[in-house]
């Protein structure tokens, strides 16, 4: 059993943060170099509305059904096992996938930062991550919330930095790299400009060991929403903006790259420096924050039966160890795999969970009315709405990936079906053995 009641307000913020915040380090600027700046600016707009009306959502539902579930226990409830089953699967899938993004991420800009990367660096970083969370939640979660503060803090030491340094024909000139407004740019842009707040709705796998989660939740989430989409635009206007499109779009680090390249700080700088430790600080964070969600999705469906009961099994210290052991044997080797084919990976596995969210929060509001909502979304059933129509943008952008990365996805459904077929199977021939006067 996890252990209830020992996260405040200020740690789900924190998680919340931290499971968003690698993305406005790394990952955001593949969408710049084809498209340009305008494009990918129109494209974060959308997708912080995007992002915050979803938060807000998982803010009502979380506070009304704490589980540790999250998403996979709202779209259950709302339409079935199945789709419960579906949208819970898909999501621990696309968040053990991001543990080997994450560490991809971290290498390189450690390798930046410091000299040295590789392998060595992402095994001790799994050992080391996993290790705390097999010790407990608290000192986990304890780790990330500082780091998520150092990076958040970081992201607004750079603003501080480079704003001063912004040009406009970085922003919007010329040079064949896309910088004409155009509908097709944004679409492309879209992708990668929902990475700078994806994951957001992660956070609600921490209501059923949230102190109060009436109130914890929806206070947590919004501190989450409104310092995310700060460091986003800062982010997003200040490091093309001072170093151009050209070296941010193609860099591993961009913000490292930005600053180094921006002729003003050189590698040796204490504030460059600076900014390359907190950047690595919020990758290791997100690896944190990811980790966390990743181990407790896996937990709930195994403990509902959907996946092997070994997952569900709990240390003297309510730590799911035997799910934070799996992401070890999945996320390392995926860190094989080129970053951009994972976060557009990752992007169509949530965002496929976003639409049946949004869909379950305006099913739930009419068949599970007589529940307690401690925080109630005014016009929640509109901004669902939207909230869809958004996603399907989403979800048509990801079919960038090439066809190998789609047949990929395409295979993982199908054995997702027919794990659940199996067990269903074998669920109701036990019953029939139990019960067989029902048969």
């Amino acid at each position: 059993m996890l252990k209830q009641g020992v996260l405040g307000w200020p740690q789900i913020a924190g998680l919340g943060v931290s499971l968003v915040i690698a993305g406005q380090f790394s990952g955001w600027n593949y969408g710049l170099l084809d498209n340009g700046w305008a494009n990918m600016l129109l494209a974060t707009l959308l997708m912080a509305a995007l992002s915050g009306g979803l938060a807000l959502c998982i803010s009502e539902l979380s506070s009304a059904m704490p589980h540790a579930g999250g998403v996979f226990a709202y779209a259950q409830s709302a339409f079935g096992p199945f789709v419960g089953y579906l949208v819970g699967a898909a999501c621990a899938i696309a968040l053990t996938i991001g543990t080997g993004a994450a560490a991809t991420f971290v290498a390189s800009y450690m390798e930046s930062v410091f000299g040295f990367g590789g392998w060595p660096v992402k095994i001790a970083l799994f050992a080391i991550i996993i290790g705390i969370h097999i010790r407990g939640v608290g000192e986990a979660l304890g780790v990330t919330l500082l780091a998520g503060a150092i990076a958040a803090a970081t992201l607004l030491i750079f603003g501080a930095a480079m704003l001063p340094q912004v040009e406009t024909a970085n922003l919007f000139g010329g040079g064949g790299f896309g910088q004409s407004l155009s509908v097709r740019g944004i679409f492309a842009c879209v992708p990668f400009a929902i990475w700078m707040f994806i994951c957001i709705e992660q956070v609600s796998s921490a209501a059923e060991e949230a102190a109060n989660p009436g109130h914890a939740m929806s206070r947590g989430i919004v501190a989450a929403v409104a310092t995310l989409l700060l460091t986003a635009l800062t982010v997003l206007v200040s490091a093309p903006g001072a170093a151009g499109v050209a070296v941010v779009g193609a860099a591993g680090d961009p913000l490292y790259a930005a600053m180094t390249h921006s002729g003003r700080y050189d590698a040796s700088s204490w504030l460059a420096l600076l900014v390359g430790c907190g950047a690595v600080c919020g990758l290791l964070a997100t690896f944190f924050s990811v980790v966390y969600s990743a181990s407790r999705q896996l937990y709930a469906l195994a403990r509902d039966g959907y996946f092997p009961a070994a997952l569900a099994r709990t240390n003297r210290r309510g730590s799911p160890y035997v799910a934070l052991l799996l992401l070890v044997v999945v996320g390392l080797p995926l860190s094989l795999v080129s970053p951009e084919k994972l976060l557009l990976c990752i992007v169509l596995l949530l965002s496929s969970c976003h639409l049946f969210l949004f869909a379950a929060y305006i099913r739930m509001r009419r068949t599970h009315a007589h529940l307690v909502r401690p925080f109630r979304l005014r016009g929640g059933p509109v901004i669902a709405g939207i909230g869809m129509v958004l996603t399907l943008v989403v979800i048509a952008a990801c079919f960038q990936l090439e066809v190998e990365m789609l047949s990929a996805v395409a295979v993982l459904a199908v054995v997702l079906i027919l794990n659940y077929l199996v067990r269903a199977s074998r669920a109701a021939k036990s019953l029939a053995t139990e019960n067989p006067e029902h048969v």
